[in-house]
């Protein structure tokens, strides 16, 4: 038996639980630490006349406190989270553009239409004629500033967007180094986990899914990482398949992602995702909010604007003004215009007219030609609602039944040209008022004078007719949709990011819990181990105490 080795051993085992439990205390604030313990065994026993002699304590490895289940649910609840609050951030400064009733729109709209009623009991009053002058412009100007705010929000997702996918690769880049320190760092310690690495490799792939939502699988001692949504590898083995960020082949003006896909010989070749194949993450909740709500909207939007100036200059063109002329366009509108695709063959395009006002909706089409035929697909549901040839020269497409509107397409397309359509995506940015001449309204009907306030009554009451949504909205009603659609997601979304934050609370004191450092249990470990070491040292002195005198009785 051999006391020094004996205690030797102690010490060697106290000393790692020292080292280890200051490790814990000194960490205990880090972001993704997860607490370690030495795991200690019987260093055997040697057999004697007398039976087994223990030799004491060895250190085996130290393992972190670390439980997959609670972390892989830590990371899906935080990507879900970052989700959720990317489309509150982003939806939230819709709702704040059209929530308040006493500015903006809304009020324009009623302060229009009094105007107008005003006009129609006093139609030779040249005051109340210029007031409606007034409050058209101010109507037009507050659409217009509302569709720019959108459009200005339009064009900060594509400038988010890029920005949060070079930060993806640059953490994929992080991942697949902290691949190669942990594999290195296993080899070196024969086998034993490199726990700090690890943690820090654990908490760049919970900040990655916060930023897209991704899935790993492990391999050895590395991790490969696929997005979540539709599969792609984003590091496989040593190799890095980068997220772009590119202009969309269906509207340039669009910011999309692509992943990368090996072409052979060490090339490359971008692939273009569909934003459907992103999910989770902060990604995932901008490009939500894009296509479920800001498309949605703006396209309502554009849908009122058609609505108020088609209906009004209609009615308008019925009167006389006040010098007995007919009365001409009160409002000017944009027309639709399809968006071709990046990779047509030929440079035609596509323009469209209103034509039937109770069928213009807020939908988006994709356009395409075989060759022969024109095909027509509602999206996202992917109704296909027009198959078959143009008509007449230049070629049309008589749409207004599906969307109110006809195309004319200006030079021979080839075969695979596609274009991208949403008729009233665009519409309140063109909307303005025509008449700058308060004598140019037509309030009168046929008969005429300047007591005559028919035609402006008329005109009054498309506040409340019902010429959108095939006859079952008016302007005001198609507005007050914008508003509640925007309210409802608003309100949807703020609750559903309340929820996930008390989940991810939730979890993260489930997996604190196995994995979190308790000062107050390193403190009694602390001296737990202490008394170990002293005890060992004791050891020590006896055993030399007994040496000694053993060479004594020799002398």
């Amino acid at each position: 038996m051999n006391l020094y080795k004996t205690a030797l051993g102690g010490l060697n085992a106290a000393q790692a639980g020292l080292a280890t439990t200051s490790h814990n205390i000194n960490n205990a604030t880090t972001v993704g630490y997860n607490r370690q313990r030495v795991m200690v065994s019987t260093a055997g026993a040697q057999a004697t006349s007398n039976g087994y002699i223990g030799r004491g304590v060895q250190v085996d490895t130290v393992v972190r406190s670390y439980d997959s289940f609670l972390y892989k649910q830590l990371v899906g609840a935080q990507g879900s989270g970052a989700q959720l609050q990317a489309q509150l951030d982003q939806v939230s400064q819709v709702n704040n553009l059209f929530a308040d009733r006493t500015v903006g729109i809304a009020p324009g709209l009623n302060n229009f239409f009094t105007s107008m009623n005003t006009v129609a009991s006093k139609p030779a009053d040249p005051a109340a004629r210029a007031d409606l002058l007034g409050k058209a412009n101010s109507l037009t100007t507050q659409i217009r500033s509302a569709y720019t705010e959108m459009q200005n929000q339009r064009e900060g997702l594509n400038t988010q967007i890029t920005t949060t996918v070079e930060q993806v690769n640059s953490y994929l880049a992080r991942i697949d180094d902290l691949n190669k320190q942990i594999s290195l760092a296993t080899g070196k310690a024969g086998g034993s986990p490199p726990n700090d690495l690890l943690d820090q490799r654990d908490q760049a792939v919970m900040e990655l899914n916060q930023l897209v939502g991704i899935t790993t699988y492990e391999q050895g001692d590395k991790i490969n990482i696929s997005l979540a949504g539709g599969g792609q590898a984003l590091l496989s083995g040593e190799t890095i398949y980068p997220l772009q960020a590119v202009p969309s082949t269906k509207d340039a003006g669009r910011t999309v992602l692509a992943y990368t896909l090996p072409a052979g010989s060490g090339k490359t070749v971008a692939v273009e995702l569909n934003d459907s194949e992103i999910t989770g993450g902060k990604l995932g909740g901008l490009l939500q909010f894009r296509s479920s709500s800001l498309d949605v909207m703006q396209n309502q939007l554009g849908q009122m604007a058609v609505g108020l100036a088609l209906s009004f200059n209609e009615q308008h063109n019925k009167g006389l003004d006040q010098n007995g002329n007919p009365g001409t366009d009160f409002f000017s509108i944009g027309s639709p215009e399809g968006v071709p695709n990046t990779q047509n063959k030929s440079n035609a395009q596509i323009s469209g007219e209103f034509t039937d006002l109770a069928n213009i909706n807020a939908k988006d089409y994709e356009i395409s030609f075989d060759g022969t035929n024109y095909q027509v697909v509602r999206l996202p549901e992917g109704a296909r609602v027009y198959n078959g040839p143009a008509t007449g020269t230049p070629a049309t497409l008589d749409l207004s039944s599906e969307m109110g509107v006809t195309l004319t397409i200006d030079a021979p397309p080839q075969a695979g040209d596609k274009w991208s359509l949403s008729p009233t995506r665009n519409a309140a940015r063109d909307i303005d008022v025509l008449i700058s001449d308060p004598d140019k309204i037509a309030a009168a009907d046929a008969e005429g004078g300047d007591a005559n306030g028919k035609n402006a009554l008329k005109l009054a009451q498309l506040e409340n007719a019902k010429v959108l949504g095939h006859g079952t909205m008016s302007t005001t009603d198609m507005f007050a949709q914008v508003v509640n659609t925007v309210g409802v997601q608003t309100a949807q979304v703020k609750a559903a990011a309340t929820a996930q934050v008390n989940l991810i609370k939730q979890t993260a004191a489930a997996q604190q819990s196995v994995s979190g450092v308790n000062l107050n249990e390193e403190y009694v470990s602390l001296s737990l181990y202490q008394e170990q070491y002293q005890a060992s040292a004791r050891i020590i002195d006896v055993a030399s105490t007994i040496f000694d005198t053993l060479l004594g009785l020799r002398g």
